[in-house]
């Protein structure tokens, strides 16, 4: 019996033959490469699950092929710097190295000079050391783009899941200055909004408890991209195409994913997987679950009025702003509420006076597991 091979993917970052280009990466790498583009700096936000991993594994993946780029993903939670730095010192153009020479012996050698006049075996190995001149870490990363930049070589910085650490502060830093002279190197990072607005909002403070700030702005101003719902025509295409349904089923599954891109794969993977004797209806509890594992990280990073919020917005049932405001306990707040959870990404606003979700099933989530 052949084995059907899956299609569809939960793997954060990998797009599976069902990808849907929304476009994000595709603007990136045209910027990036125009000699008449001055976009240095891209940030891709949006919830967890909307294919931020997606949009950036494509720019990685695209311009480590060009000969001309250089490009490092380092890890958000390691030490940016120093990673980075080691990454260059690994390449070719890199050569100011002092050769050292160091002898050792197994016997005790007569004479002055050990090497001519010892007896016994004498093995001569050669390491290699940094130039004495590279003691600080932004001398020895500035000095090392500009050699790339010499090469012809652009340097692009890439981060996923961003977030606010002595790292990558430090490293946010060093590159602002890079960018203030000119250079060549590129920054391109995803994370949750709330994760990168803290890179502009949150002061801390030196051993002597003064409190400091460090001046982010090109970081701020730089371009933001939120991976927006997929496509519903490119969805129900793509359901048809990989599932072998007709038209009105695929539909019916599109109005089950809302276009969340996570939801848009793990609904696909458990409809391929079904049994012939299995409808739709009997995939919902297995989607639920797999849904909510996700939701179940979302929801307690909202504060409680975030969280009152939500809950009146499902109990007005239609999105309207007044059927909202009537279920709140202070409607004079809707506005602030709105707004922070627009840019949180849980809901879009592109009808005057009302509010779309864009969790599926979130407030099946709510009804069950949040409403104690």
């Amino acid at each position: 019996m052949a084995v059907k091979i899956d299609p569809f993917t939960l793997t954060p970052g990998v797009a599976g033959k069902p990808y849907i280009d929304c476009g994000i990466a595709d603007e990136i790498i045209t910027n990036f490469k125009s000699s008449e583009s001055s976009k240095y700096v891209y940030k891709i936000t949006g919830l967890r699950g909307s294919g931020k991993s997606v949009e950036y594994s494509k720019v990685l993946q695209t311009l480590e092929k060009e000969k001309n780029w250089l490009v490092y993903p380092l890890a958000a939670e390691g030490n940016c710097v120093t990673a980075l730095i080691s990454y260059l010192s690994q390449e070719a153009f890199i050569s100011d190295k002092t050769t050292e020479t160091s002898v050792t012996t197994n016997a005790t050698a007569e004479g002055d000079i050990a090497v001519i006049s010892g007896k016994g075996s004498i093995e001569v190995t050669k390491t290699y050391a940094e130039n004495s001149n590279y003691f600080d870490k932004e001398a020895v990363l500035a000095s090392m783009i500009a050699k790339a930049n010499k090469k012809n070589l652009n340097v692009l910085v890439m981060i996923d899941d961003i977030s606010r650490t002595d790292s990558t502060v430090e490293l946010l830093s060093i590159l602002g200055t890079m960018f203030n002279r000119g250079k060549r190197v590129y920054l391109v990072v995803s994370g949750l909004s709330k994760n990168i607005e803290e890179f502009f909002t949150t002061n801390k403070k030196n051993p002597g408890g003064e409190t400091i700030s460090k001046s982010l702005s090109f970081f701020r101003r730089g371009d933001t991209r939120e991976v927006k719902p997929l496509d519903k025509f490119d969805i129900v295409r793509n359901y048809e195409k990989y599932l072998g349904v007709n038209a009105e089923e695929a539909k019916r599954l599109y109005d089950m994913t809302l276009g969340y891109a996570y939801a848009y794969q793990v609904l696909g993977s458990l409809y391929f997987n079904k049994k012939d004797s299995e409808k739709l209806e009997d995939l919902i509890p297995d989607y639920e679950r797999t849904l909510f594992k996700s939701y179940n990280l979302d929801w307690p990073e909202l504060t409680d009025r975030e969280q009152d919020f939500i809950r009146s917005f499902y109990k007005g049932k239609t999105g309207k702003a007044k059927d909202t405001k009537a279920q709140m306990s202070n409607p004079d707040a809707y506005n602030m509420y709105r707004d922070r959870l627009i840019d949180k990404h849980f809901f879009s606003a592109d009808i005057r006076g009302y509010l779309e979700p864009k969790l599926p099933r979130f407030d099946r989530f709510i009804e069950i597991w949040c409403n104690d």
